[in-house]
Parts: structure tokens; C-alpha cells; sequence
């Protein structure tokens, strides 16, 4: 923040984990410690494209209701706005890395050898990579998705644990020769996966449960890629 405020940037920090500038956020931080170690990871927005940052935080219109996660978010701005003149990601780069230094005109680069990178490109593929790490530490949420077909409403409650569908229920106002039973039976113990979704139902014929709908639409609907 020093280095931010050296360089002409009226920046401050608010609460515990966000910088900010006339209230809008320009760095959010969080922090990891175990044992020995402590691993800290943040942003900084240079010169970021605003839209894509906005779309990125945007909670889709579905009901989501998560016990794990309740931050609002607060209204964003890129540094470059508050420059007197323009820099490239380089440039802020150096000006960053020279203030953590202490304005010292040179700091040491320790480059990783290739056997580092080897166990890099492992620990990506074995842990950070897999489903378990990414979705099977989510904490409890509740889903609701509702949308109007031609053969009627459907609305789609899911509860979901850790990643995996612990409750799955239908309702609606649609015709079918079959109980919606079988559906939520099915999908009760996956995981809230499309390619998991899309396989435990490869055999089922929405269309005896739903009139005709086509099994995409509902698959979408389960996953909410039918909105935007």
C-alpha cells in the first residue's frame, strides 16, 4: 500500500483483506497458514477489462443459498485510473517488487530448475487438477432452478455436500408416463458434475417423465447453463 500511495494512488486498506480507493476495490487478499508455513495470494487491478471482471462475480439469477460463503461484492476500479501517467504491467511490476525491496536497484530472481518444474507440473495434475480438490472440500449450498418449457414448468430444488447431490427433487407443472422419482433417485450421491449428470442419465428417456423435452434442456437446467 506504501508503494501504491508513493506512486500517486490514494489507496487504503479496509477491512482485513481488501485495498481500496474512494471505496472501490483495487486488491483483495486472503491468506494461508500451516505448520511452518504461510502462503498469502492477492490481486492487483492494473488495467483489468471491468465487464469481464463484473460478469466473473455475478451470481447467476438462481436461487444459491450457501452456508460456506456470504461476501458481498464491493464496486471495482483499476489503478490506472488514479495514475497521473501511464504504466505497463512491467513497469508496475518493477515499481512493485522495488518497494517489497526496499528500493534497492537490484533484487535476486531465484529461477526454478527443471526438476522443480517437474514436481510443479505433477502437484498440478495430482491434486490441483482434481475434482476432489476443487469441488469436494464446498461447503453445504442449496440450489433452486426454475424455467418454462413447452410442456410446462419445471423447478428443481438440489442440495449439495461437499460436491456430492444429497437431495434432488422435481416439481412442476408437466405431463408424464413415469415417476420423476426415478430421476431424483439417480442422481442422489453424484457428484454436481455435468459429465457425472450427463452419464448416470445417458440411458433415461426424459421424455416419459417430462413429455417432450429433450434431454439436453434438462441436463442444462441441472447444471444452469440455461441461463446467462
Amino acid at each position: 500500500m506504501k508503494v501504491l500511495n508513493k506512486i500517486g494512488v490514494p489507496a487504503e486498506l479496509k477491512g482485513r483483506n481488501d485495498i481500496v480507493v474512494n471505496d472501490r476495490k483495487i486488491s483483495g487478499n486472503a491468506q494461508f497458514s500451516s505448520v511452518k508455513r504461510m502462503f498469502s495470494h492477492g490481486t492487483l487491478l492494473l488495467d483489468s477489462d471491468l465487464d469481464e471482471v463484473t460478469r466473473a462475480l455475478q451470481v447467476k439469477m438462481s436461487k444459491i443459498q450457501s452456508k460456506g460463503h456470504k461476501s458481498v461484492r464491493s464496486r471495482v476500479a483499476n489503478i490506472s485510473e488514479f495514475l497521473e501517467e501511464s504504466l505497463d504491467i512491467e513497469s508496475f511490476r518493477t515499481i512493485i517488487l522495488k518497494g517489497l525491496y526496499e528500493e534497492r536497484e537490484e533484487f535476486e530472481t531465484y529461477h526454478l530448475t527443471a526438476e522443480e518444474w517437474e514436481e510443479v507440473r505433477q502437484l498440478k495434475t495430482e491434486k490441483y487438477e482434481a475434482w476432489d480438490w476443487n469441488y469436494g472440500r464446498s461447503p453445504k449450498f442449496n440450489i433452486q432452478r426454475t424455467s418454462r418449457f413447452p410442456v410446462g414448468e419445471i423447478d428443481l430444488r438440489i442440495f449439495v455436500n461437499k460436491g456430492y447431490i444429497e437431495e434432488f427433487k422435481i416439481f412442476g407443472d408437466f405431463f408424464g408416463k413415469e415417476p420423476v422419482s426415478d430421476i431424483e433417485n439417480k442422481l442422489i450421491g453424484a457428484r454436481y458434475e455435468k459429465l457425472e449428470i450427463e452419464s448416470l442419465l445417458a440411458n433415461i428417456d426424459t421424455r416419459f417423465y417430462f413429455g417432450d423435452l429433450p434431454k439436453k434442456d434438462f441436463i442444462n437446467l441441472v447444471y444452469g447453463e440455461d441461463e446467462e
